[in-house]
This record gives structure tokens, sequence and C-alpha cells, in this order.
């Protein structure tokens, strides 16, 4: 299960969440398709020219690419998708999670938007061929997208002024910096369940 601003997990359109231009969008099940669409993308890109795979990861995960190459994005995929579907364990998202993540959201939502309204209720049925906002998605269920702020803008704070903007992820460095991540850094930390 995984922790994000709010709990994907409790029933959606209900009145504990805060307005949503995307009311009747279940978070759960926007995450899961994302990151099972993704599963089917990944053995193809590994299946082509290298250079040709390497040109399309850069297009299909513009952020994601510049600190990890197909294997480490495919694995932190997979772990997102494995983690999202354990009941009773919780697992915190760090800066290199998350920016993986919006960009697989990001090419979803796009993917979902050329889609033909019959297509549309096909994948999202509860929408009824109604556009996803993403910006309104993130907003409600990502804490931040810090990991987009620019290197030479995040590398000339002062650690105060990175302090009071909450730019603490121990992670975030990196992947601004387009570090590759160690393996403890694609693993997902198991926590407390924090809604409670």
């Amino acid at each position: 299960m995984l922790v994000l601003k709010k709990n994907i997990y409790e029933n959606f359109g209900t009145d504990s969440l805060i307005p949503s231009s995307n009311p009747n969008l279940d978070p759960y099940n926007f995450i899961f398709k994302t990151l099972v669409s993704d599963r089917d993308l990944f053995p193809g890109l590994g299946q082509i020219d290298s250079e040709e795979g390497n040109q399309r990861f850069n297009i299909f995960f513009p952020n994601a690419s510049r600190f990890g190459t197909i294997k480490i994005v495919n694995m932190i995929s997979k772990r997102l998708l494995e983690s999202l579907v354990i009941p009773d364990k919780w697992y915190q998202l760090n800066a290199y999670h998350f920016c993986y993540l919006y960009d697989s959201l990001y090419g979803f939502t796009e993917e979902y938007s050329y889609e033909s309204p019959e297509q549309r209720i096909s994948m999202f049925p509860e929408l009824d061929g109604k556009s996803i906002d993403l910006n309104d998605f993130m907003d409600n269920y990502f804490l931040d997208t810090s990991f987009l702020i620019d290197p030479d803008r995040f590398n000339n704070m002062n650690a105060q002024e990175k302090k009071d903007l909450g730019l603490t992820d121990p992670c975030l460095f990196g992947v601004i910096n387009r570090l590759v991540p160690a393996e403890e850094e694609i693993s997902l930390e198991e926590i407390d369940n924090p809604y409670q």
C-alpha cells in the first residue's frame, strides 16, 4: 500500500475529500491502471534497437530518464506496482519514485485524452468519458513536485531555505542532479499506517 498525500485506499468521492475537479476518478484505480500499462511498455523497449529504445524511453519518461536507465526505471515501476497491491503494509515513496510516477501518470493521461469517448469510458467508466485533470490529481495526492526544480536553483539554495520549503527528501538531491539511484533508493521503505 502506497503512502501518498491522501489515502488512495479510502472510498473516493466522499465528503472527506478535498474538493476536486476529478470527483469520480478512483485514485487507486488510476495509479493501478497506469502502472499495469507500464508493465507492458518496458519489455517492448528492451526488444528494439537500444538507440531507438532509449529515444522512446526519454519520450515516455522525460524526467525519470534523466537519472535512470530503462532497467532502473523498470525496477522502480515494478516495485511500485507490487507495493500498491500488498495489503496491510504501507510503503513510503521517495523523490525517485514520485518522479517516475509523475511521468507515468502524465503519459497515461495524455494517452487517455487522445482516445475516443467510447474507449475512454471503457478505461474509466466512472468518468463517463470526461477528461482527467492531472494537475488537480497531483495537488490532491502528491506531497509536492519538487523533483522538477531546476538543478541550478536547487543547488544555490542553502540548507535553511530548503528546509523552509520542505525540500527534505534525502533522495531529492539525487533526482534533481540526475544521479543514478542506489539499490536502497529504489526500494520502498515500509512504515506504520500514517493515516491512523
